[in-house]
């Protein structure tokens, strides 16, 4: 038997809550964006732990609006499945239409434009194709009894109609998750296995008390019967100094050897916090009672293990990105990008323009950067050079519309320097500024922990210059921030001046310079 090593989390940096499905001896994977655009990457792996970015499902903007959402709406929890020769995945924008349905014959697309599901309220669908021919459809939604609190919710099923893609007749709750009075029951997947149909779900919401629970019924539409030793996964009795904290929203595949796994989020702490946000873990599954067991002997999440699939490595990108068409999938815009801001003129950058739309603003602003995925790394910006002009172009750390840090040049009273602001709950603070007298090439930022430093190279000089100062970015984690992202490092441009910003290259994650 051939076994393959993971290293959890098998996704780094923002990758919330995944959906899995296997076509023969491939694994495709999508996780939720929120307000970022494309929306939903797509990743294939043919071992579970090797795993390549092949696209994004939502990458045309007559696809997805992302336009004034609030960064914490948007591409809710995807589902992604397979039926006779297609693809599909089923997902929730909040603030823009609520529950649709793409689908493609190809995952690395085109994918369709979305068909909203217009008869399904909630969120967090989820499709299952029954051995007769039917189609279902599982979501989330506040109970149809009246909700007593907030988060009190039902797991619901209903029909779908194949042609339509509307629901067909009644809407059945089938369960409301295994804690007494749970919270936020969602994240439904419904499986079948051994003559029992399983929905597996998350409950206590996406933070310190996230679980995994699971019910059982005989009958599609229930009753559905909990598993007495539910949550079948959960860290929220390891207590605040546990590394990985906030296990929930998982997907069960079977491989063709029929080994079974559970992908599921989870959370990396630095000194206490999560700046990160969810990421991919992976966990074995074995069946005992015809009921699951994650991790048989451990109960919780690995730090590293074994599967046994023979190991399939993939192709590693490069640490640089430079911007040729089409663009690296890696790259993400804050909402719907405004295409008259960037320019591609063929020559491996792209040219940004300006505009007065700051970081705060629940809008579109020249914003282009990456999932943060270490939070021991050095993220890098090269420019042309960095023109002397009344606006503010630099990098940023970027967890919330109210919680960045941006490291920006800028010229005032004729006087170019170099800046550093932090946000924190809308609220900007000036935390430092040094004066310029040559052309910037290059800014970068080098994350050491929680202490985040800043550096500049510029025209005249090869050597990288670091500016005295350290910044805490403990302000950019969730436990104060709040939100479901994860930071972001981007290339940013603010200002009222239309002068045209060359940005060569991103670099993440690269070597550290001294």
């Amino acid at each position: 038997m051939s076994l393959t090593t993971y290293h959890n989390p098998i996704i780094r940096g923002f990758a919330p809550d995944p959906s899995v499905c296997v076509v023969g001896d491939d694994f495709y994977l999508v996780n939720s964006t929120f307000s970022y655009f494309p929306g939903i990457p797509l990743f294939h792996s043919r071992d579970m732990v090797h795993w390549q970015q092949i696209g994004n499902i939502l990458d045309r903007s007559e696809q997805v609006n992302l336009l004034d959402n609030n960064i914490a709406a948007g591409i809710y929890a995807p589902t992604i499945r397979f039926h006779q020769g297609t693809f599909y995945v089923i997902c929730t924008n909040v603030g823009h239409g609520g529950n649709f349905i793409v689908t493609a014959t190809n995952p690395a697309g085109p994918w369709s434009k979305p068909i909203f599901i217009t008869t399904a309220d909630g969120i967090d669908p989820s499709l299952f194709f029954a051995e007769d021919g039917r189609v279902y459809y599982t979501g989330t939604h506040d109970r149809a009894t009246g909700a007593q609190y907030n988060g009190d919710n039902d797991i619901y099923i209903a029909e779908l109609d194949p042609i339509t893609w509307q629901i067909e007749g009644a809407k059945t709750a089938i369960w409301n998750g295994a804690m007494q009075n749970a919270i936020w029951p969602e994240g439904p997947h419904l499986y079948q296995r051994n003559g029992y149909y399983y929905i597996m779900i998350a409950e206590g919401g996406t933070g310190t008390n996230h679980a995994i629970t699971i019910a059982r019924s005989k009958n599609i539409t229930g009753p559905y019967i909990g598993n007495p030793n539910n949550p079948i996964l959960t860290h929220r009795h390891l207590g605040r100094e546990y590394p990985v904290a906030n296990v929930g929203h998982g997907d069960l595949v079977a491989s063709p050897n029929g080994s079974w796994y559970l992908v599921c989020l989870a959370s990396r702490k630095v000194a206490g916090r999560v700046n990160l946000g969810r990421e991919t873990f992976i966990a074995n599954v074995a069946w005992e009672d015809d009921w699951p067991v994650i991790n048989p002997g451990v109960g919780r999440l690995l730090a590293t293990g074994t599967i046994d699939l023979a190991p399939v490595p993939v192709h590693q990108p490069a640490a640089t990105i430079s911007f040729d068409q089409p663009l690296d999938s890696r790259l993400l815009f804050l909402r719907n990008p405004i295409t008259a801001n960037y320019r591609y003129p063929g020559n491996h950058t792209v040219q940004l323009t300006p505009t007065t739309v700051d970081l705060g603003a629940a809008a579109s602003p020249t914003f282009i950067g990456v999932r943060q995925s270490s939070m021991t790394m050095l993220f890098r910006a090269e420019f042309s050079t960095l023109p002397a002009t009344a606006n503010q172009v630099g990098i940023t750390v970027f967890q919330t519309d109210q919680y960045y840090i941006k490291f920006f040049v800028t010229t005032e009273a004729g006087q170019s320097s170099l800046k550093v602001i932090q946000a924190a709950g809308g609220e900007e603070t000036t935390i430092g500024s040094w004066p310029v007298h040559t052309a910037i090439r290059t800014l970068c930022f080098r994350q050491n922990g929680q202490t985040l430093s800043c550096g500049y190279r510029n025209t005249a000089d090869p050597a990288y210059h670091w500016l005295d100062i350290a910044v805490d970015t403990r302000s950019l984690s969730t436990e104060i921030a709040g939100g479901f992202t994860g930071c972001v490092n981007a290339v940013f441009a603010v200002g009222p001046e239309k002068t045209p910003i060359s940005l060569r290259s991103l670099s993440t994650d690269a070597p550290a310079i001294g």
